[in-house]
């Protein structure tokens, strides 16, 4: 982790890179003593969500 950062602490977001050069977006989900685990999940991933649709033809 980079020093410019400060101290990495739970429910910090990060951009990550992949060796493609896309950024994904990271959070810190826990600061052990000697690792860091971090979540890539999307941040809707486990949420209820409702969709509000029109359905305009059936075939």
């Amino acid at each position: 982790m980079p020093a410019d950062l400060g101290e990495p602490v739970a429910g910090m977001e990060l951009n990550m890179m992949d060796q493609e050069g896309n950024h994904l977006p990271v959070i810190i989900h826990e600061v052990k003593e000697t690792s860091i685990v971090l979540d890539g999940n999307h941040p809707l991933a486990g949420k209820d969500l409702t969709f509000e649709i029109e359905l305009v033809e059936i075939v």
